[in-house]
């Protein structure tokens, strides 16, 4: 197996740190640390390090169809309505973590063609949605 990258989900560890019940073992572990070694290592080794967004669904995405669904944080099996899949939530998260990393690398900087027949550029700088203001 050739490793071409990392790839991490941005975390809101302050926030997890609010819930009682995981506060003493987020604490134990210093994520900001643990990110910049992983971002140092990829470097080092001319890997790629992908941080996928924390407001992507990725726990509420089927990784085998892509179906939505809403899902409370205690339910922790994965039950797709449209395909059928079942899967641990935490396994079907990383799996889309993994599918939207390889989507990043596969995709930056490369122009191409989309379904209208318009030519494309993908841009790697986060772009800002446009407000209509009344």
């Amino acid at each position: 197996m050739v490793i071409i990258g990392i790839v991490l989900e941005d975390l809101n560890v302050k926030g997890m740190m609010k819930n009682h019940n995981l506060a003493k073992s987020i604490s134990d572990v210093s994520w900001s640390e643990f990110r910049r070694q992983l971002k140092y290592k990829s470097k080092l080794n001319f890997k790629h390090f992908i941080i996928i967004d924390r407001f992507d669904p990725t726990s509420k995405t089927c990784s085998n169809c892509g179906c939505i669904q809403d899902m409370p944080l205690n339910k922790r099996q994965f039950n797709c309505p449209d395909c059928s899949v079942s899967i641990d939530r935490d396994l079907n998260a990383s799996i889309n973590i993994k599918n939207l990393g390889l989507n990043k690398i596969n995709t930056e900087g490369r122009s191409g063609i989309n379904a209208c027949g318009v030519e494309t550029v993908v841009s790697t700088v986060k772009q800002e949605k446009e407000c209509l203001v009344n």
